[in-house]
């Protein structure tokens, strides 16, 4: 539930008083998990594994014609010690933060936001690809991709439009320029879009991005791009649903070969407050017998519309001398280790 602090701020400051609404939100959420990659293996209590630990301020002011102005300030945190995530230990707003105007025509942000590509994926994800033990997470995996920068779900010194969130038809356009000024002046631009259409039962959705990294040892060098390319959808039956992805990586360095990720999922309710949950996500890059095929089979027991308790059992097979991880687990490199993690959780929302 969200509670309105819109009074605390107006007695904090005059002109916060100018807000016509301010508000408080957010997840905590712990598990305690057995995992295992090789011979290692380690037992510990984190974070992450329904819904990342965060807290959100919004807020948003009302300037008449059906324009609105809005912020969104998001910070994580990690609840088994009290720092904050991404990166850490300090409590930052590094998840999100960003001022903008929405109205009928649509959105327009500023700031640090996620980019069109991570929404695309995570509508098309029964765990929410920025959960612990979703296998999409895969996605990020550089193995047997030398060179290749990972993708990234949030960009700093991003512009973002989107279009109105009613609609059916939806499209979203975002860009960041580089902004490091040793560095070549294209370095760390990051550009992307998503179009699609949803309406139950229906979704379906593409989008694309693409990134730039530079090297402050050659900052004359060009920068290299890494290009991400993905076709989402979803499909609601009278009570399963289903979800897939297919995603396409590549690098503009011609060492670096290209990668394919294709994921399937479904979602079942067993019991009015219960959901067997199930995904898997095979990745294969050209011209590598390397390859990854991981997959997590989860619980989630609602106690109310805002705590559950879960389960979770991941499992990633590293072929051929593979060593992508999932779920935060060290996999040596080389190794082809498989990793296999069991876990048990509660997630509270506010």
């Amino acid at each position: 539930m969200k509670k309105s602090i819109a009074a605390a701020f107006a007695l904090a400051a005059p002109f916060a008083q100018a807000q016509s609404s301010v508000s408080l939100s957010g997840m905590v959420d712990l598990y305690v998990a057995h995992a295992r990659s090789g011979k290692t293996s380690v037992s510990k209590l984190d974070e992450g594994g329904g819904g990342a630990s965060r807290f959100v301020l919004r807020g948003r002011e009302d300037l008449g014609g059906g324009l609105e102005a809005r912020f969104l300030l998001e910070a994580g945190f990690a609840p088994d010690t009290g720092l904050g995530t991404l990166p850490g230990p300090a409590i930052s707003f590094s998840r999100q933060s960003f001022v903008g105007l929405a109205g009928r025509w649509g959105q327009l942000d500023a700031g640090r936001m996620y980019t069109p590509m991570f929404y695309t994926l995570f509508r098309a994800d029964p765990f929410g690809i920025n959960s612990v033990f979703s296998p999409l997470n895969l996605i990020a995996a550089t193995d047997a991709q030398p060179g290749m920068t990972p993708f990234t779900a949030r960009a700093s010194n991003m512009v973002r439009y989107r279009t109105p969130a009613n609609s059916e038809f939806f499209a979203d356009i975002a860009y960041a320029p580089g902004e490091a000024a040793s560095l070549s002046r294209s370095s760390g631009k990051m550009y992307g879009g998503a179009i699609g259409w949803g309406r139950k039962p229906y979704y379906i959705a593409y989008a694309f991005q693409k990134n730039r990294a530079g090297s402050a040892a050659a900052p004359q060098a060009s920068p290299a791009a890494s290009t991400f390319h993905a076709l989402s959808g979803s499909y609601e039956f009278s009570a399963l649903r289903l979800y897939a992805n297919y995603v396409s990586t590549a690098s503009s360095l011609a060492s670096v070969p290209r990668a394919r990720l294709v994921s399937l999922g479904a979602q079942y309710p067993v019991t009015p407050a219960s959901n067997l949950i199930v995904e898997a996500m095979q990745r294969k890059v050209h011209g590598s017998e390397r390859s990854q095929l991981g997959w997590t089979l989860g619980y989630d027991h609602f106690l109310s519309k805002r705590t559950a308790v879960y389960a979770r059992w991941l499992r990633l097979n590293n072929r051929h001398g593979a060593s992508a991880s999932l779920a935060g687990v060290a996999v040596a490199p080389n190794s082809g280790d498989d990793v296999r993690v069991i876990a048990a959780g509660i997630r509270h929302s506010f």
